[in-house]
C-alpha cells in the first residue's frame, strides 16, 4: 500500500491538451514519437491493470483524433497515479513516461499490486487531505 504521505509529483500523462491536464504539463503534440520505446506493450498492460481509484462518467476522447477512448478513470499502483487514457496515448502515440515510473513498473513485474478496498480508501483520504491543504487540485475528475 501507498506511503501515509503521498507525492505530489507521481502524477502521470497531465498533457495540458486535456482537459484534465495541466496547463503547465508536457505538451501530448509534442510528446509524440513514431516508434515505441522498449517493453512499451508491457507498460500499457500495467497502465491498463491499474486500480481505479475514482471512476466518472465523463467520456476521454483521444484529443488529437478525436476518437472516444472510454469513460474517465483515475488510475493507482498505490504509489502512481494515472488516467485511464493514458495507456491510450502510450500505445497509439508512443509518448514517453517518467523513467522512474517505467523502473518501478519494471520492478513489479509489469504487474501492479492489489490493492485492497481499504488500501484504496485511505489512498483516497490522503490525495484529499492534500487537496484541502492546496495541493494545487491534482486530483478532481472533470
Amino acid at each position: 500500500m501507498a506511503s501515509p504521505s503521498l507525492p505530489c509529483d507521481r502524477f502521470l500523462g497531465e498533457f495540458q491538451e486535456l482537459a484534465h491536464g495541466r496547463p503547465d504539463g508536457p505538451s501530448l503534440r509534442e510528446s509524440v514519437r513514431d516508434h515505441a520505446a522498449p517493453d512499451e506493450e508491457k507498460l500499457v498492460r500495467y497502465l491498463r491493470a491499474g486500480s481505479a481509484l475514482a471512476v466518472t462518467g465523463s467520456p476521454a476522447h483521444d484529443a488529437l483524433s478525436g476518437e472516444f477512448i472510454g469513460a474517465l478513470e483515475l488510475h493507482t499502483d498505490g504509489e502512481w497515479f494515472w488516467y485511464s487514457d493514458l495507456a491510450h496515448y502510450v500505445e497509439h502515440y508512443h509518448v514517453p513516461q517518467d523513467e522512474i515510473f517505467i523502473d518501478h513498473a519494471r520492478a513489479h513485474h509489469w504487474a501492479p499490486p492489489a490493492l485492497s478496498t481499504e488500501d484504496l480508501i485511505a489512498i483516497a483520504d490522503t490525495l484529499e487531505a492534500l487537496d484541502t491543504e492546496g495541493s494545487q487540485g491534482r486530483t478532481g475528475l472533470p
